[in-house]
């Protein structure tokens, strides 16, 4: 199935997507049935899951030999 629109996202375990299909009808899947069942999302839907929803992200990375990396190598002291 073609995903053509992300209409929500329920942030819960597991995550579920409500999603609309190419022919229109509306579908609730977690990640794990999107990638089992084969269904594929269109720029649009990607769109939706990345920009509106922010369902990834990432940080930047300390360049080696930075500050910042020097002091995450660093071990913590015992609570």
């Amino acid at each position: 199935m073609e995903i053509a629109k992300v209409l929500a996202v329920y942030r819960l375990s597991p995550l579920l997507l409500v999603v609309e299909a190419e022919d229109g009808t509306v579908v609730e899947l977690s990640l794990t049935e999107l990638k089992d069942g084969g269904h594929r999302l269109s720029n649009v839907a990607w769109k939706d899951l990345l920009e509106d929803y922010q369902l990834f992200t990432c940080r930047a990375m300390p360049r080696e030999g930075s500050r910042l990396a020097r002091r995450a190598r660093q071990p913590r002291p015992p609570a």
